[in-house]
């Protein structure tokens, strides 16, 4: 009786372990926060930017433009509109006249007084609060922001995408340390041709289009995979998928809830 009790407890013990080691082995992609945490806060704020160093968020994906005077905001529209009390494209406004704008209104009267953002206040609060960033680069000069990010002491925490092939080769010219460019592709047809042409570090790719063979392929040409996982709809399974295929970022527009199911990234 002894005996079998002994057996017993010696399986139960291995399948702990093995269930242990399997749980560990799972591996759980960086969340990148698509305009900050936007379901919970006024998209691209700073209480976007709180509201994903409060949830542990890894990275924060933004858009950054530029005013009249050639200071650097982030805003996703190239228009005042939508998610300020302003009006009128960005670029036609000087800053001291941007920073006196109402940002958060729109999206809850909690969040009335929140203002367009900074990039340089951006880099800030990210370096403060160990959280990475992704530049979505709209326009200005390029040198001039990567020497703001340089005197932040965030080059090494930010990815880079830019939609023009011109600012591409500047980039690399200006940068050439940096090994976080992100491109788009579209299927797996495509890797090859965006790989001659860009030379990107991460693959951008909308999860629908994502399959294993399309994995293996972006590891073939040494390539972190970003999946878009973007939208307010139910995500689950996608959520899931993503985890599944072992990508290495999942955007989203709830990271928080993300986070809350699956915890933070790990190798």
């Amino acid at each position: 009786m002894r005996k079998l009790v002994y057996i017993l407890s010696i399986i139960i013990l291995l399948g702990t372990g093995c269930s242990r080691q399997q749980k560990v082995s799972v591996k759980i992609p960086m969340t990148s926060a698509h305009r900050g945490a936007s379901a919970i806060a006024p998209e691209n704020t700073m209480a976007s930017v709180d509201s994903c160093i409060k949830y542990g968020v890894g990275n924060m994906e933004c858009d950054v433009c530029i005013s009249k005077d050639s200071v650097f905001y982030v805003l996703h529209d190239s228009t005042l509109d939508r998610t300020t009390n302003g009006t009128g494209d960005i670029s036609n406004w000087m800053s001291a006249d941007i920073d006196t704008l109402d940002a958060g209104s729109w999206f809850a009267p909690e969040f009335a007084g929140q203002r367009v953002l900074r990039f340089a206040d951006l880099l800030q609060r990210a370096k403060e609060g160990g959280l990475r960033i992704t530049i979505d680069y709209r326009n200005g000069g390029l040198q001039e922001m990567l020497s703001l990010i340089r005197s932040k002491g965030m080059l090494e925490n930010c990815n880079f995408t830019f939609s023009k092939e011109e600012d591409i080769r500047r980039f690399r010219e200006l940068a050439p340390e940096v090994k976080t460019l992100q491109a788009y592709i579209r299927s797996e047809s495509d890797i090859e041709r965006v790989v001659r042409e860009v030379n990107p570090d991460i693959a951008v790719v909308w999860i629908d289009s994502l399959t294993p063979q399309f994995v293996e392929k972006c590891r073939n040409h040494g390539l972190q995979i970003l999946a878009l996982v973007l939208g307010a709809d139910d995500k689950t399974e996608d959520n899931q998928k993503a985890v599944d295929l072992g990508v290495d970022i999942i955007a989203t527009d709830r990271p928080e809830q993300f986070i809350m199911k699956y915890g933070k990234a790990n190798p």
